[in-house]
């Protein structure tokens, strides 16, 4: 019995750790940070699209909804990136009655492969609640002592918003602010 025990601990402690709880690799790898400073339905506009420079390449291939392992809703994010050092990034969520949210961190370092990461739309108590209607994900890579938009891009977020009756996310909520690994079955 001991033995069988003992192999079952064995056996759980060789699973990977629960996408919904860990930081994304690639953001950490990017920016060097997974947590961001985040506004809720934040003023202004996200940034036109902007091609990337010389030495950039930048496709946002796909953002849907989707779960997190926990079962909360989620953000999934997965574009294709070659950058170079030095711009902050920036993520912004638009719909039919405005911006969602804004959330902006990190300083881009040398990267060239897949970047997939997921944003917390809800946790226990807060969620974003979404109501029917289209919405589009803009990410942007900003230089800090101009303000200039090195390359930025939006698409639709794919599949359908959710409403929630949870509160709204108040200041310091953790709603949209980590990005947080891919499912297993995406990367």
């Amino acid at each position: 019995m001991a033995l069988l025990a003992a192999g079952g601990f064995g056996l759980a402690a060789c699973e990977k750790p629960d996408a919904s709880a860990t930081t994304s690799p690639s953001a950490l790898a990017l920016l060097g940070t997974t947590t961001g400073a985040v506004v809720y339905a934040p003023p202004g506009s996200p940034p036109p699209d902007v091609a990337p420079p010389s030495g950039w390449e930048f496709e946002l291939a796909n953002v849907r909804y989707a779960k997190l392992e926990n079962e909360e809703r989620s953000l999934q994010v997965v574009a294709q990136l070659q950058s170079r050092p030095g711009p902050g990034m920036e993520l912004w969520m638009t719909g039919p009655d405005g911006n969602v949210f804004e959330w902006s961190g990190g300083s881009a370092r040398r990267y060239d492969g897949v970047f997939c990461f997921q944003l917390r739309l809800e946790d226990d108590d807060e969620a974003l609640s979404l109501p029917e209607g289209q919405y589009h994900f803009t990410m942007a890579f900003r230089d800090p002592g101009t303000n200039e938009v090195v390359a930025a891009k939006t698409v639709t977020v794919a599949g359908f918003p959710h409403t929630s009756t949870k509160a709204a996310p108040a200041e310091g909520s953790s709603v949209a602010k980590d990005l947080l690994g891919c499912p297993r079955t995406v990367i």
